[in-house]
């Protein structure tokens, strides 16, 4: 990245001061509750919130964010981390903010939301290399639908992460606007073509403002620690859409599921093997 695009993606710097709470506690991993504010808000002011499964085994350990469809932090994406941390990966599942995506108001608040979303996680990145039980030199990200989009985006904008898995994600966030078939989107764009506003408009002021968009930061993902997973049939990101962002990253990996968008959730158990067995032969584990 260009130093302008690296300084669009800092923020100041200092050290985090968390509240933890221990929520659950397994045989092999603790489930913690980690809260700490943001030293850079660009969208909103709440706290960034994690639920941390950390590996309780001697030594350090890989460590995989995990992101969250557009709902929050349900089943689909707590299930990767049911499997991943009892074999010794320690998972964060970074919640989303409170403002959904098809509330926003405008193309400069779209833009403020995904770059919020970068900032957050790379705040919870220096957060997590602090820790003991972290390995620094074995990090990744994983993500499912809108998950899967922005951990697109902190894996391009974050050089310490070295594997990425990225599930229904797409791009760009324009052609995924004017072209999903998902209710909040499309009933939004539908309100603003109502106002006399055209279809081409939108697009056009959308790929405009929208800087933090999986198609202009694939170029900055590694294709050889990079895992998709493209459903065929998929109407809400697009399958043309998640084969841009494909050809944006460099040919990554590829798994194609035979579903659509939602659909496609039949195959988590498949996808969630799978992504384990990707995470441990890229960080080298047995």
């Amino acid at each position: 990245m260009s130093p302008a695009m690296r300084a669009y993606y800092s923020y100041p710097q200092r050290t985090i001061e968390a509240k933890v709470e221990v929520r659950k506690q397994k045989g092999s991993y603790d489930v913690l509750r980690i809260q700490f504010p943001s030293t850079l808000n660009v969208f909103g002011d709440e706290e960034i919130k994690v639920d941390y499964y950390m590996s309780t085994r001697p030594g350090r350990h890989p460590t995989v964010l995990m992101l969250p469809i557009s709902g929050g932090v349900d089943f689909s994406v707590e299930s990767f981390a049911w499997l991943f941390a009892p074999r010794g990966i320690n998972c964060a599942l970074v919640h989303n903010r409170e403002v959904e995506i098809e509330n926003t108001q405008s193309a400069e608040e779209v833009e403020a939301y995904f770059r919020q979303t970068v900032l957050d996680n790379r705040q919870v990145i220096d957060y997590l290399v602090t820790r003991p039980e972290v390995d620094p030199n074995r990090l990744g990200c994983l993500g499912l639908s809108l998950g899967g989009i922005k951990a697109s985006l902190v894996a391009a904008a974050d050089p310490r992460i070295k594997c990425a898995v990225l599930g229904l994600a797409g791009g760009s966030m324009a052609d995924i606007a004017l072209h999903s078939t998902e209710d909040g989107l499309k009933d939004y764009v539908d309100e603003i073509e109502a106002m006399g506003i055209s279809g081409e408009s939108i697009y056009c002021e959308l790929h405009e403002k929208i800087l933090t968009d999986p198609l202009r930061l694939g170029p900055y993902i590694d294709a050889r620690t990079t895992l998709m997973f493209i459903a065929g049939f998929d109407r809400v990101v697009p399958t043309w859409a998640g084969k841009q962002l494909r050809n944006a990253i460099g040919g990554p990996r590829t798994i194609y599921l035979l579903a659509g968008h939602y659909t496609s959730f039949l195959y988590l158990p498949y996808a969630a093997w799978e992504s384990l067995c990707f995470v441990k032969k890229n960080f080298d584990m047995d």
